[in-house]
């Protein structure tokens, strides 16, 4: 059987950890109606899988193999790099799921759109609609698109589909993003604005297949995982306005006895100059992990600066209506936090990796 290896073809990518004998008929599947290449990443299976994996072999796959379970992540980052290296030539990857949830028709028009030259990741949607989808994929996804679009803007219906383009050009920043399970396909779109990559979507059909029943996705694990620097800046957020409004509380009870103007502008700077330290402390090196402190710290003072007046100028206006400092406090300081976490990832502590244009 000759398999194309040219530059005008896409690689097939299925990362497949404990698959069923379903796996077998999906690789004929694709085998009826491409000769594209097709390379499986055993992500830790074991000895009970290998006549699969060795099935899967013998119908052209290339198989590669994790001595234990690593993740999703981890093995589509082992794929970025076999193809790097392997199939230079190439237009880029299609990565699909080993569980038949992709119909072989969506599997083979990614790969057609890759090879008309779109440049940009590309996700294969499905329609989630209420009560056609098993219920736990309805509400994370739900959840998830939700999550998504306050971080980085951008309407993903679907955040959570395995079916992606990955063209040559974006690889190597694919292979740089951050994650090695399930939480790595997340972190892609994460991080598509700082990196500057298109994003393109076509509809692909929704086929679960007894309740998804087959997926290895933990709902509190894996989910825990996906939402982790979600809810990293959440605690980080949380922590500084702990310190922010009980440092108020305390200027205004033991220092400032009268909440006039000055006294309530007076502690509300000094609250928030210390509570930005704690802030910047844990989100520079514990919630975005970023290296560049000098540029980090000059864009976080800017950011912090206008935070600070803001609170002030809100803090005096709201408590014209309510007088009562301290609750007012924390409802400003509510309403800021809304559009910090995406200003802080995409201007402030955004990652020195290789941009990638679109062309």
């Amino acid at each position: 059987m000759k398999i194309e290896q040219t530059g005008t073809h896409a690689v097939i990518v299925i990362p497949a950890f404990e698959p069923t004998e379903n796996f077998i008929t999906v690789m004929m599947a694709i085998r009826e109606v491409s000769r594209r290449p097709v390379m499986v990443v055993d992500d830790g299976s074991g000895i009970h899988f290998q006549t699969i994996f060795g099935q899967v072999a013998e119908l052209g796959a290339v198989v590669l193999t994790h001595e234990t379970n690593r993740g999703k992540g981890a093995a589509l980052k082992t794929a970025i790099g076999y193809v790097q290296q392997h199939f230079p030539n190439s237009v880029g990857m299609v990565t699909a799921d080993s569980d038949g949830q992709h119909a072989i028709d969506d599997i083979v028009h990614m790969a057609e759109v890759l090879e008309a030259g779109e440049q940009g990741l590309v996700l294969g949607v499905r329609n989630f609609e209420k009560g056609q989808v098993p219920a736990k994929s309805y509400w994370g996804n739900t959840i998830t698109s939700k999550m998504t679009k306050l971080a980085t803007g951008l309407t993903i219906p679907d955040t959570q589909t395995g079916l992606r383009g990955l063209p040559m050009a974006i690889l190597p920043a694919m292979a740089n993003v951050q994650g090695e399970r399930f939480e790595y396909e997340m972190n892609m779109l994460l991080e598509l604005k700082s990196l500057q990559i298109k994003l393109t979507m076509i509809p692909i059909q929704t086929i679960y297949e007894g309740q998804n029943e087959g997926t290895h996705f933990h709902p509190v694990r894996d989910s825990l995982l996906v939402y982790r620097r979600f809810l990293k800046f959440g605690l980080s957020s949380l922590t500084s306005a702990g310190v922010d409004v009980l440092l108020f509380a305390l200027l205004l009870m033991t220092v400032f006895h009268n909440a006039s103007t000055g006294t309530l502008l007076l502690a509300s700077v000094l609250a928030r100059l210390v509570s930005g330290v704690v802030n910047f402390s844990l989100n520079q090196r514990w919630v975005f992990q970023s290296q560049n402190v000098a540029g980090d710290r000059r864009r976080y003072l800017i950011l912090f600066s206008v935070q600070m007046i803001l609170s002030a100028v809100l803090l005096q206006l709201v408590d014209t209506v309510i007088p009562h400092p301290i609750p007012v406090k924390i409802m400003v300081d509510v309403i800021i936090f809304i559009g910090s976490y995406l200003i802080q990832k995409q201007l402030v502590f955004k990652q020195r990796q290789e941009q990638i244009h679109e062309s």
